[in-house]
C-alpha cells in the first residue's frame, strides 16, 4: 500500500473491507482470494481490515479489526507519545501486520508525516533514512533493535521515541541501546488489540496500561482485556467455507498471556501455550529462555536459539535447546544445567539450519517443535 493511501482520509473513511495478506505468503494470498467473495456477503465486516495471524503455534486465522478500533488505538498511543503534526514517523514494519498499519492510523489521527521503507529489512538503510529524514518516532520489533545495536549505531538526535513490541526485549540489548542513545519505549499488545495495551515511558521499563483499556487477570493469571480497540472477531476458512467467530465474552478478550498486575502496571510472565508440565511441575519456556540470556556468563543472543518441549512418557515433556551451528549448543546446555532448577534442566540439543520465524521475527514454536520431533525420530532410526 502506498504511503499516501495509508494516511489518507479516503482510506480511513472507506466503507470497504481490506484483506491485508502478506504477498510473500502464497497460502495466505490464496486464502485471501477465496475469502473475498465471502466477505461481500458479510455487511457486518464492512469498514474492516483483515490481518492473518497464526501466533507462535496455531494454524492461520484472520483477525477482523474495524477502522474505528484501529483509530481508537491510534488515539491512545498518540496521547501517550504526545504525537502531533510536527512528528515524522519512519515505518519499517509491513502494512500487512497490525504494527505497521497502526503507524498509518497514528499519522492520520495526529496529522503526522509518514516515511515508509519498502523491501526487506535493512538496518543500514533504516538508519540512514532516519537521519536524512529527521525522523522523530518509529516502531520496531526486538530483532530489528538488536541489529542496530550489534552495529553500534547511535540514535539520531531527531529521534525522541522508538517503540519496541512484538516480543520480549532482552536486558542486554535494552541496556546497550540506551547507552547508544536510543529512546526505547517497550510496548505490550497483540493483533487482537490493534497493537498496544501497555507502554513504558522513557527511562523506565514499567509497562503502564494505556488509558482506554480495562485489564484484569482471570483463570491462572491470564489477561482479560476490554476497550474500544478490540477485534470484532476471527475469520477462519476451511476450503471454500469461511466463518466469523467472536472470541470475546461480555465484551472482554481473554489472551493466552500470563501476567501480574500491580498498580496499573503489567508484568508479562509468559504464554499459556508456552507453559508445559515437567515431572508434574509447570515450566514457563519463555521465562527459561530469558534466564539463559540473562544469567549465562557467555553472551547468548536471543535471536540465535529457542527451547522447545517434546512429549515424554515419563517426564511429561523433555526440554530441547535448538539453534544453528554458530552456537556450541552442548556447552550452553551444560553451563545452564549447572545453575538451573532441576525441572528446568535441558535434556538435549538439536542443531537446525534455521529457526522458523514469522515475517517480524517471532519464533514459530509449534513448527520448530514439529521439526525437532521429526529430526529426533530420524536420529533414533539411524541408530538402529
Amino acid at each position: 500500500m502506498e504511503t499516501s493511501e495509508l494516511i489518507s482520509a479516503e482510506f480511513w473513511q472507506s466503507g470497504q473491507c481490506h484483506i491485508m495478506a502478506n504477498p510473500g505468503d502464497a497460502a495466505a494470498v490464496k486464502e485471501a482470494g477465496l475469502m473475498e467473495s465471502w466477505l461481500k456477503q458479510q455487511p457486518e465486516l464492512s469498514r474492516h481490515l483483515m490481518f492473518a495471524t497464526s501466533g507462535s503455534s496455531g494454524g492461520r486465522k484472520w483477525v477482523a479489526l474495524s477502522r474505528e478500533a484501529l483509530l481508537a488505538s491510534a488515539a491512545m498511543v498518540n496521547r501517550h507519545l504526545s504525537a502531533g503534526v510536527d512528528d515524522r514517523w519512519l515505518m519499517a514494519l509491513p502494512d500487512f501486520h497490525v504494527g505497521g498499519m497502526g503507524i498509518g492510523a497514528r499519522c492520520y489521527d495526529a496529522g503526522s508525516e509518514l516515511v515508509k521503507l519498502s523491501g526487506k529489512w535493512d538496518p543500514e538503510l533504516y538508519y540512514s533514512t532516519m537521519a536524512s529524514e529527521d525522523i522523530s518516532l518509529s516502531s520496531l520489533v526486538p530483532a530489528q533493535l538488536y541489529d542496530l545495536v550489534q552495529r553500534e549505531l547511535r540514535a539520531p538526535q531527531s529521534l525522541r521515541a522508538v517503540l519496541i513490541g512484538g516480543g520480549r526485549l532482552g536486558d542486554a540489548v535494552y541496556e546497550r541501546a540506551v547507552e547508544l542513545g536510543w529512546p526505547v519505549m517497550e510496548t505490550y499488545g497483540m493483533t487482537e488489540t490493534c497493537s498496544q495495551v501497555a507502554t513504558t515511558s522513557l527511562g523506565s521499563r514499567d509497562l503502564k496500561i494505556l488509558p482506554g483499556w480495562q485489564v484484569k487477570t482471570i483463570d491462572h493469571d491470564r489477561l482479560s482485556i476490554k476497550g474500544d480497540a478490540l477485534l470484532t472477531g476471527y475469520v477462519i476458512c476451511d476450503g471454500d467455507t469461511c466463518q466469523l467467530a467472536d472470541p470475546k465474552q461480555d465484551g472482554c478478550f481473554v489472551s493466552e498471556d500470563v501476567a501480574e498486575l500491580v498498580a496499573g502496571k503489567i508484568s508479562i510472565k509468559g504464554r499459556m501455550d508456552r507453559c508445559v508440565k515437567v515431572l508434574g511441575e509447570l515450566v514457563n519456556l519463555s521465562g527459561l529462555e530469558a534466564k539463559m540470556v540473562d544469567t549465562l556468563a557467555v553472551p547468548l543472543p536471543e535471536q540465535s536459539f529457542a527451547v522447545v518441549a517434546i512429549q515424554d512418557p515419563r517426564k511429561g515433556c523433555r526440554l530441547i535447546l535448538c539453534g544453528d551451528k554458530s552456537i556450541d549448543l552442548e556447552q550452553v546446555r551444560k553451563d545452564y544445567n549447572l545453575q538451573c532448577h532441576p525441572v528446568e534442566r535441558l535434556d538435549g540439543v538439536c542443531v537446525v539450519p534455521e529457526i522458523p520465524r514469522s515475517p517480524l521475527g517471532k519464533v514459530r514454536h509449534g513448527l520448530l517443535a514439529s521439526k525437532v520431533t521429526d529430526q529426533l525420530k530420524q536420529m533414533k532410526q539411524n541408530e538402529r
